[in-house]
């Protein structure tokens, strides 16, 4: 005997991205009845609207993100990696010249330690933020401690000429990576957000269709639902075998709202999204 309908699952938004959440909803759309009332026509006209806008906003932040402006970030980034090597390698390469001629031999080695400590360059392979937090603790010590004078002397003053130009260069471009990536992860929130509610909404009313004296409707009824169900199954099986982060979506998944009324089905174009 199948399972009794139950009309309720559906009240739950899904937890979705903004990739994955656009598939939800053009295939509950594609999956709509043909013969279905007018309130789930509706419903499903503000879902397809409501997918089209994430596929956009989606659109969006990869042009954003797109290849020239990383590329741009990538030659910066070779750029202060070059500076602080150059830097190093200088002092390196005087510290092994014999001491007992070269007095500033011994001194150059001290700096080398001074500055980069025992890890040398391993901050250039870190992420853009922590690399530059570190660059700016070098230079920070060099003007504390008043070592530019014996710097420029052992290395020549074009080394921190270099990295006193390229370092603000290098914290602007970290500062606005940072910046798009808050707010455009905060616009795709709300776009997710405007899509849960719509696949309530439309969900909600096409389990309304259902009547439990008529097996055909139950069925049309499972059927148009049916790409919903097997979006929470997937995510179930994922969850039993370990939560991943999504990569590809351009934005974190966001937690289902609560149960969506009718007034707040009408008001989904303006959910409130979390950071």
């Amino acid at each position: 005997m199948d399972q009794p309908f139950d009309a309720s699952v559906y009240v739950r938004a899904p937890i979705i991205n903004i990739a994955n959440g656009v598939t939800l909803a053009n295939a509950l759309v594609a999956a709509c009845p043909e013969a279905a009332p007018e309130n789930v026509g509706k419903a499903c006209t503000k879902l397809k609207a409501a997918a089209e806008a994430g596929q956009k906003a989606l659109t969006a932040r990869r042009r954003e993100n797109g290849a020239l402006t990383e590329e741009d970030s990538r030659v910066l980034d070779r750029e202060a990696d070059g500076s602080f090597g150059a830097l190093r390698m200088r002092l390196v390469a005087y510290s092994m010249l014999p001491a007992e001629r070269f007095p500033g031999a011994r001194r150059a080695g001290e700096l080398v330690k001074e500055l980069f400590g025992d890890d040398g360059l391993a901050f250039l392979t870190a992420e853009y933020s922590v690399q530059n937090t570190v660059m700016a603790s070098i230079v920070e010590h060099i003007q504390e401690a008043n070592l530019q004078g014996e710097i420029d002397a052992l290395a020549g003053p074009e080394f921190l000429q270099q990295i006193g130009n390229v370092l603000p260069r290098y914290d602007t471009m970290v500062r606005d990576k940072l910046q798009k990536e808050v707010t455009a992860t905060s616009n795709l929130a709300a776009v997710v957000r405007a899509i849960q509610f719509a696949i309530v909404s439309y969900a909600t009313k096409v389990a309304g269709m259902a009547d439990e004296d008529d097996p055909a409707t139950i069925e049309a009824v499972r059927k148009a639902l049916r790409p919903l169900d097997a979006h929470r199954e997937g995510a179930a099986r994922r969850a039993q075998g370990g939560a991943k982060v999504d990569t590809t979506s351009g934005a974190p998944a966001v937690p289902a709202v609560p149960p969506a009324t009718e007034a707040g089905a009408e008001g989904a174009g303006e959910p409130s999204a979390p950071v």
